[in-house]
């Protein structure tokens, strides 16, 4: 252990050019090294990853780390190299030969680090050459994913449990930067832990300036703009509910020669990762983004969050503001609040948690299907829309994901894949006597067809299908555009279009009758209790009178905390010392 934690120290700033740890980190390590359960709790920005990167570098074997972010592993394992840690990873990007090499690299001693997907784990054959690693490190990140009280419940992480029984029980270090007491608790009992050393370094974060302003929704946009105008307020983030108010800020900012750009998860690989380049090489004044983005990006100089609408909770607030100030540098985290704000959020909560009766019917529906289906056929594949037409009652399609999520949990069914196919196009009219239809001003909807007319007359006549990153190089347009474009065509029944299908494949893997299920489904209720309350939460945030950090950190069970002394109710009378204009801006005082 000596040994080791002198190499530790050592390989600190060799890799990473560091000369002391940051708090909670030196506690971590030492629990690794002394081959315990670990569950580490430091706040965001706070260097969870190097908890695992430097003991990967002394233990014996592999240090397997579980991560949700697909889209980022290849930029960590980058930069793993970068600073000579031998690491790699696996997803559904690769190829089944290039998985099996890399396991071979694994086994003869090439890597150090191997970033896994939790989806990875129920591919059986994945699981019988993972068997045959010397696994050190079961280090899994965003840990409050594996808890159904958490903020991002993932059911591929429920399978983590058996994972790590599979590679002989190492070590667990379980990693987390939002997690309540009860949430901790839970991932201790979900991946069945034992003589847990449990380190939480506190949720503090002095460097960061909170405000909640309440406006009404039409002002928001020109209170977003007036901060704009202000003093140069550096890189941030936005943001909102939903992509389309994504889209329309966007459009909006960059009326007003303000470089957004948008991020959700309707974006195709290569979009997101352009939208992350010009984000981290500050390319782009602002992120106007959905709660997709965030995770993994470690840019330390990002000066201020903003907050569109409220989100649900108080951790995804304090996990997405947090994302502010990683240099330790003043930063700015505001809040807006309507009085229409908590309608979106309860349509949220409703979706995410549906009653016992929908479960059961999205259940009887899917041995329906299963008995009905083609002869040699193993498995279902639908899109969610598809169960929703054949409900009996209205249910968003949303509710019926999280049904799907329920029944995974449970181990009544398993979604080993996700189907995609190609997006059809048809001409339904003569375009040359229909294009007076088209507004002069709907500028995209007449390129769309001019290319079609020009180019591909022929397909289209037939039948096209294309996908949507083929076709936005065609028509050069963006692609959320060309879409948009489309729709309205066919909206105007000028063309047949049937989108890219997007469906899920299912196994049914336990059937028993619906109404056996209810005695699981009962915590539903209890869930859904629990996810008003938190609503209540974050709303009674945005009109406490109390200083905010303070009120976030009692959230957490930090009680007895001091004022922070910089946010918007601790400023409440006092004179501001330096940077007057732009503080005054973030703390509402127009």
């Amino acid at each position: 252990m000596i040994v080791k934690k002198k190499q530790i120290i050592e390989l600190l700033k060799i890799h990473f050019n560091y000369e002391n740890f940051r708090p909670g980190q030196e506690k971590a390590i030492d629990s690794v090294l002394n081959n315990q359960d670990t569950v580490a709790v430091l706040p965001t920005g706070g260097g969870k990853s190097m908890i695992y990167q430097l003991p990967a570098l002394v233990l014996e074997g592999i240090t397997i780390v579980v991560s949700p972010l697909i889209s980022l592993m290849k930029d960590q394992v980058d930069s793993l190299d970068n600073v000579g840690i031998p690491a790699t990873y696996i997803n559904s990007t690769l190829s089944p030969k290039e998985i099996e090499k890399r396991l071979e690299n694994m086994k003869s001693g090439q890597y150090r680090l191997i970033y896994i997907a939790p989806e990875r784990f129920y591919s059986q054959v994945f699981l019988k050459q993972l068997k045959t690693l010397k696994v050190s490190l079961f280090a899994i990140d965003e840990a409050h994913c594996i808890s159904q009280w958490g903020h991002d419940f993932r059911p591929s992480y429920i399978r983590l449990k058996d994972a790590i029984d599979l590679v002989g029980r190492p070590p667990v270090l379980a990693l987390t930067a939002t997690a309540t007491k009860e949430v901790r608790e839970d991932i201790i009992k979900q991946l069945d832990l034992k003589d847990v050393n449990l380190i939480v370094s506190g949720f503090s974060r002095p460097n960061l300036h909170f405000a909640s302003l309440s406006v009404s929704g039409g002002q928001k946009m020109s209170k977003i703009l007036q901060l704009f105008k202000g003093p140069e307020l550096g890189t941030g983030i936005i943001y909102v509910g939903t992509r389309a108010k994504a889209e329309e800020i966007v459009s909006y900012l960059n009326e007003f020669n303000i470089k957004a750009v948008e991020y959700h998860a309707g974006l195709d690989a290569d979009s997101r990762s352009w939208v992350q380049e010009q984000f981290m090489k500050s390319e782009a004044d602002v992120v106007v983004a959905t709660n997709a983005f965030g995770l993994g990006i470690n840019k330390q100089n990002i000066r201020f969050v903003i907050h569109y609408d409220i989100p649900g909770t108080i951790e995804a607030y304090y996990q997405e503001a947090g994302r502010a100030g990683r240099d330790g540098k003043d930063s700015f985290c505001l809040l807006f609040h309507s009085a229409t704000d908590r309608y979106l959020q309860e349509f949220f909560i409703q979706g995410d948690n549906p009653s016992p009766d929908t479960v059961m019917s999205v259940y009887d529906l899917l041995l329906q299907m299963d008995e009905e289906k083609e002869y040699g056929q193993d498995n279902l594949l639908f899109t969610y829309s598809e169960i929703t037409k054949n409900m009996e009652v209205s249910v968003p399609e949303m509710a019926i994901g999280t049904c799907l999520k329920i029944l995974e949990k449970e181990n009544y069914i398993s979604r080993p894949n996700e189907r995609r196919a190609n997006a059809f196009l048809k001409k339904k009219v003569d375009f040359k006597e229909v294009k007076e239809q088209v507004s002069n001003r709907a500028k995209n909807q007449k390129k769309v067809l001019e290319v079609i007319e020009d180019r591909l007359s022929q397909e289209v006549d037939s039948g096209w299908q294309f996908s949507l990153d083929e076709a936005a190089v065609i028509f050069k347009m963006e692609k959320n555009s060309l879409l948009r474009a489309i729709k309205s065509l066919a909206e105007k029944n000028l063309i047949e279009f049937r989108p890219p299908f997007r469906g899920t494949e299912i196994k049914i893997i336990k059937r028993v009758e619906p109404e056996e299920l209810m005695p699981t489904l009962e915590k539903l209720k209890e869930k859904a209790r629990k996810a008003y309350e938190k609503l209540d939460l974050i709303e009674n945030y945005v009109y406490t009178k109390m200083c905010r950090q303070v009120y976030i950190l009692n959230y957490f069970g930090e009680r007895n905390s001091k004022n922070c002394g910089v946010c918007d109710n601790c400023m409440q009378g006092k004179t501001l010392k330096t940077e007057n204009n732009k503080k005054r801006q973030f703390l509402g005082n127009y």
